[in-house]
């Protein structure tokens, strides 16, 4: 299977919206999952180290003051695990087992960074606070 960087992250943003719509009815309002997807790409193809991790400083720094938006990359974060520890996304990046580990382990660091910037963040803000329970939960 031949796959490009924006094919890939294409079908994988697709499959994330379809599964996760089945399972909780909530829609993404943001290509976070997709940004992500295309760091991904370059890490593994264009040998460009820490391109997920630049994304997400990125994403944090242009983001996080919306608690909406933060919320979502704390879901993709978690969702972006998920789907490499079950070989989901993986299979469509066609990447091996040691690319596999780092994304799993990368984006389960990630995913607590984030948490832990949204309750510095967010902690008194009831809205807030009601969001990510009724998102994340």
């Amino acid at each position: 299977m031949s796959i490009n960087v924006f094919g890939y992250a294409a079908v994988t943003e697709k499959n994330w919206k379809l599964n996760l719509e089945d399972m909780s009815g909530f829609k993404p309002q943001y290509t976070f999952y997709s940004d992500f997807g295309i760091a991904e790409f370059c890490e593994v193809f264009m040998r460009d180290n820490n391109a997920v991790k630049k994304t997400y400083n990125k994403v944090i720094k242009s983001w996080a003051s919306s608690y909406n938006a933060l919320v979502e990359i704390i879901l993709v974060l978690n969702h972006k695990s998920w789907a490499f520890a079950q070989k989901v996304d993986s299979h469509w990046l066609n990447c091996g087992e040691n690319w596999r580990n780092i994304f799993v382990n990368m984006y389960s660091k990630l995913y607590n960074e984030a948490d832990n910037e949204f309750w510095k963040r967010y902690k008194d803000n009831k809205d807030a606070v009601s969001y990510y329970y009724s998102v994340l939960d």
